[in-house]
This record gives structure tokens, sequence and C-alpha cells, in this order.
């Protein structure tokens, strides 16, 4: 990502579970260097994991990552995004899909939940709970 060729490509055959040969470590480190900003608090969390799979991402790459630090002896390789996908992982476990109420039954419905969505509120000068001095007559009265 911040350095190296372009992987718009590489991104798009691991989407299809098409990958080529040279796309796993271009892949890793794109992924490591994604996972250290959000490790570091750079990029939240949440973000990145409700937009990306980032465990479903390491699934894909896990033995070449775990190839590659047993030939080269480095054990960190890819430590950051390792740790990112576990807590992808968490993140992904702890929440249902977002539109599951379509489809689901009970209690999977936004409005069965604790704290669901609640009647809009009303708004304008007539609203309850709206100031006096807010209200077009009271402006009325205090000018006359």
């Amino acid at each position: 990502m911040l350095h190296g060729e372009p992987v718009a490509p590489a991104f798009g055959r691991l989407l299809k579970k098409c990958l080529q040969a040279d796309d796993y470590v271009l892949l890793a480190h794109l992924f490591e260097e994604i996972s250290v900003l959000a490790l570091h608090h750079l990029v939240p969390e949440a973000l990145l994991f409700d937009a990306f799979g980032f465990d479903l991402y390491w699934d894909e790459l896990r033995e070449d990552i775990m190839s590659l630090r047993q030939q080269t002896g480095n054990e960190k390789f890819c430590e950051n995004f390792e740790i990112a996908a576990d807590r992808a992982r968490a993140y992904r476990n702890d929440r249902p899909p977002k539109r599951r109420w379509q489809h689901g039954s009970e209690g999977d419905r936004p409005d069965d939940r604790p704290g669901g969505s609640h009647p809009r509120p009303e708004v304008g000068p007539d609203a309850p709970g709206t100031p006096t001095e807010s209200r077009p007559e009271a402006a009325i009265r205090r000018r006359g």
C-alpha cells in the first residue's frame, strides 16, 4: 500500500478466490500495513472490521504467511495482520449481519433489540418540550 505495485488486481482476485502466486506476499504486506494503522488506533478498528473481512483474508493467506515465517525465520512477519484478523473474527462473531432482520426471525429486528429504534421526535415550534420563548407567539408577545 505505502510502497510497491498497485494491489487492486490482486485484491480483486482475492475476492474471487483466484489468487496468483505473486498475490500472496503483496496482499500480506498490504494487510500488515493496514493492521498496524488499526492496532495503533490511527484507523478505528470498528470501521476497518465493518468494511473488510480481515479474518477471512487471513484465512485465505495464512498458510503462505506461515510458510514464509518458517522459511525466513521471521516469526514477526505479518504478526499485526494475524492479531487484527483475530480481533476481526471476534468483532464479526459479536455482531449479526446488519440485514439479517429482513430475513430473520423474531428478536432479530432492530425494534426487538434493547434500545432499538425509537419514534422520530417531533420538531418545530409546537413540538412538546419546546421552550415557550422560542415559539412564534411568544416572540410576538415580547415585541408588543
